[in-house]
């Protein structure tokens, strides 16, 4: 037992003279390991910064506050599937994702919307309207080759939703908060570019189109009013959408019966299934049908050429609300749709006057393309005035998201959201003489219980004061008692 005890001593004797040899070496080079640097992209916000933040927030929460909205928060981590159901690929793939150790796939939040719909639906009973605020973090990964791949990946969302209202004037009561919300922080020349979703949809269900290349065309939108027609023309030619030859209705026809033969021999020969008996709810020969439906649905090249030179013209629509609303008119009827489509923008404008906002304010613009795809109907921007460098926010209707996201109804609702950082560095610097700190000298009072007597009182006097500790490193310390 004597000799593993002096064994023990020894080893320790070891490790501490190490340990010491260690802090010496240390203490006299730098260190060993690289520092650690932040993440590209991501931010380190300081105490001015904050304090801008936190003042424009209370004020916008005090403005909304007033309409009757009210504030929530939803986590800041949620399962992945609740922002690929219906936000397209734009955002889906800016997702910071990755599987938790209890086997969930999941994301942190790249905007409220979806989530502030889901927190409705799974705790909210009335049918009645509900006018919730939110603010905190986003987050959106960007690559430095992206668009926007300069931008940083965490900022901060500060916006309403507004639950169970119909267009088209909470449409206008939303555009107006909007910009009475960036009045309340000094920033007068604010301006809304107003599109319409509903209005692109309608007009290409006036062709002869299927579901598949009507989300194509509207998908390209963006491209098109860009004036990458060609390019769009060629994606559509490569998946069949544009070919020389003319499917009339009689070829179609034919090519439904040839093949619900094809499927119903499958049925009877290849998987084994007797046509006649019944499988699941549906019989064998509501299965052929439906099957040969889907699989007939050749786009006739001209009805598709027909509408995308329609969005081509519609696309680049924009201007002042009265003129482009003349204009998108003038290309639907030159297209042979109906003009009266577009009757709720124009409703939804006037919605938006009556709630005090002037005409000169409110741009439309037709070609509008936003990387959210839940948008239903009217959809916005906010920027500081016509230049249009950078938007403040932005928002719009998303009447189908609640049944997109497994629910078993669509809930009328709209919202939107400035991004605050943007808006922030639109009002300028705000610097206050009042956040000034006064620092008191422990050596000017003759010690540090005086020293910091004096800052208590100029704190209850609500001034900011702290105690001005001398360096380790300075030999007058000493002198103080």
């Amino acid at each position: 037992m004597g000799q593993v005890r002096q064994t023990r001593l020894e080893l320790a004797a070891l490790t501490r003279n190490s340990a010491e040899k260690s802090l010496i070496i240390n203490s006299t080079m730098t260190s060993q390991f690289e520092p650690v640097r932040r993440l590209p992209n991501m931010q380190d916000i300081g105490p001015t910064a904050l304090a801008e933040r936190d003042a424009a927030i209370t004020t916008l929460r005090g403005v909304f506050g007033l309409r009757g909205y009210d504030r929530s928060e939803t986590p800041i981590l949620e399962q992945t599937e609740l922002y690929i159901r219906k936000s397209g690929g734009a955002l889906s793939s800016r997702l910071y994702g990755f599987l938790e150790p209890g086997g969930l796939d999941v994301s942190l939040r790249p905007e409220f919307t979806s989530a502030i719909l889901r927190q409705i639906a799974n705790t909210t009973a009335s049918d009645g309207q509900i006018r919730l605020m939110y603010d905190g973090p986003v987050f959106r990964y960007a690559r430095p080759e992206d668009e926007d791949g300069d931008k940083t990946r965490q900022f901060t969302q500060l916006g309403a939703e507004m639950i169970g209202a119909h267009a088209p004037s909470a449409d206008g009561e939303v555009i107006a908060m909007a910009l009475e919300g960036l009045e309340a922080l000094g920033i007068t020349g604010g301006r809304v570019v107003v599109g319409h979703v509903g209005v692109v949809v309608d007009a290409l269900s006036e062709f002869n189109l299927s579901e598949r290349a009507k989300l194509f065309l509207i998908n390209n939108i963006g491209e098109l009013k860009n004036g990458e027609v060609e390019e769009v023309s060629n994606k559509a030619t490569a998946l069949g959408f544009i070919t020389e030859a003319v499917v009339d209705d009689a070829q179609a026809a034919a090519d439904r019966e040839r093949i619900a033969s094809t499927i119903e021999q499958v049925l009877a020969e290849g998987m084994g299934v007797q046509f006649g008996k019944n499988t699941g709810v549906r019989t064998p020969a509501e299965i052929v049908a439906r099957l040969s439906r889907k699989m007939s649905q050749v786009e006739n090249p001209v009805d598709f050429k027909r509408a995308l030179d329609m969005l081509v013209n519609l696309s680049q629509v924009s201007g002042p609300a009265v003129s482009a609303l003349q204009q998108g008119e003038a290309v639907l009827s030159s297209a042979g749709v109906s003009a009266d489509l577009i009757s709720n923008l124009g409703e939804v404008l006037e919605s938006a006057e009556i709630e005090g906002v002037s005409s000169d304010r409110l741009n439309i613009d037709f070609g509008m393309a936003r990387g959210i795809a839940y948008y239903t109907g009217m959809l916005f921007d906010i920027y500081l005035d016509d230049a249009h460098s950078e938007t403040l926010g932005g928002g719009g209707r998303y009447d189908g998201l609640t049944r997109a996201l497994g629910y078993d109804r669509d809930v009328p609702s709209l919202g939107f959201a400035y991004n605050l950082e943007a808006v922030i560095a639109a009002i300028g610097s705000t610097d206050n003489a009042s956040d000034e700190i006064t620092m008191i000298s422990p050596e000017a009072e003759g010690s540090i219980a005086e020293a910091v007597a004096k800052a208590k009182d100029l704190r209850a006097n609500g001034q900011r004061s702290a105690i001005e500790f001398q360096s380790l490193n300075d030999p007058s310390e000493d002198q103080v008692t």
